[in-house]
C-alpha cells in the first residue's frame, strides 16, 4: 500500500516557515537554496541559515554586451552563473571569461571597496542569481556562520589567484 503522507524533517518544517513571508523573492530564494550546496561560500551553513543571512535575491537575465557590474561602482552584490558565461575586463582589457557555477563580485563584498573588474555578458541569455549576505547579522548568534563564510570566501579567492597565476604563466 501506497504512504499517502510525506514526512518532512524538523530543518525542512523550519525552512518552510522562514520561506513563507517571502513570497515576492520565493522563485530566486527558492533556487538560491535549491543549488546552496554548489555555491562553495555556502559549503557547511544549513539553508535555514542561509534564509536568514542572505537578501535581496534575484535571478537576472542579460543579453550579449550587457554590463553586469561596472569597475569602479559601490555595490557589494555577489552574482552566481546559472547559465552562459562573463566577460572580466580592467580598464578595457579582457582578463578572462568566466563559466557557469562561478561566484563573481564577491571580492568588493569582502573588501568592501569599489569594484575592481567590469562583468560583461559574453552570452546570449546568461542568466546570474544575485544576492547580497546582510553581514550586520555579524554580530548576533548567528556569527559562527559568518567566519564559515569568510574562511570559504578566502578558499575560493586564493584558488581564483591560483588559476589566474597559471593562465599568466602559460602567457
Amino acid at each position: 500500500m501506497n504512504n499517502l503522507y510525506i514526512t518532512y524533517t524538523p530543518e525542512e518544517i523550519e525552512l518552510f516557515k522562514l520561506l513563507s513571508p517571502l513570497k515576492e523573492n520565493l522563485t530566486a530564494t527558492s533556487k538560491l537554496i535549491e543549488i546552496s550546496s554548489k555555491i562553495p561560500i555556502f559549503k557547511d551553513i544549513p539553508k535555514t541559515i542561509l534564509i536568514k543571512i542572505l537578501k535581496d535575491i534575484k535571478i537576472i537575465k542579460y543579453q550579449t554586451g550587457e554590463i553586469i557590474i561596472k569597475e569602479g561602482d559601490e555595490d557589494e552584490t555577489m552574482y552566481y552563473i546559472l547559465l552562459g558565461s562573463v566577460k572580466v575586463v580592467k580598464q578595457n582589457k579582457l582578463l578572462t571569461i568566466l563559466q557557469n557555477g562561478t561566484l563573481i563580485g564577491e571580492m568588493a563584498t569582502l573588501l568592501k571597496e569599489k569594484r575592481t573588474a567590469s562583468i560583461i555578458s559574453a552570452t546570449n541569455n546568461t542568466t546570474l542569481i544575485s544576492f547580497k549576505i546582510d553581514f550586520n547579522l555579524f554580530h548576533t548568534d548567528l556569527g559562527y556562520y559568518f567566519a564559515i563564510i569568510y574562511k570559504n570566501l578566502s578558499i575560493e579567492l586564493a584558488k581564483k589567484l591560483l588559476k589566474q597565476n597559471k593562465q599568466l604563466i602559460k602567457n
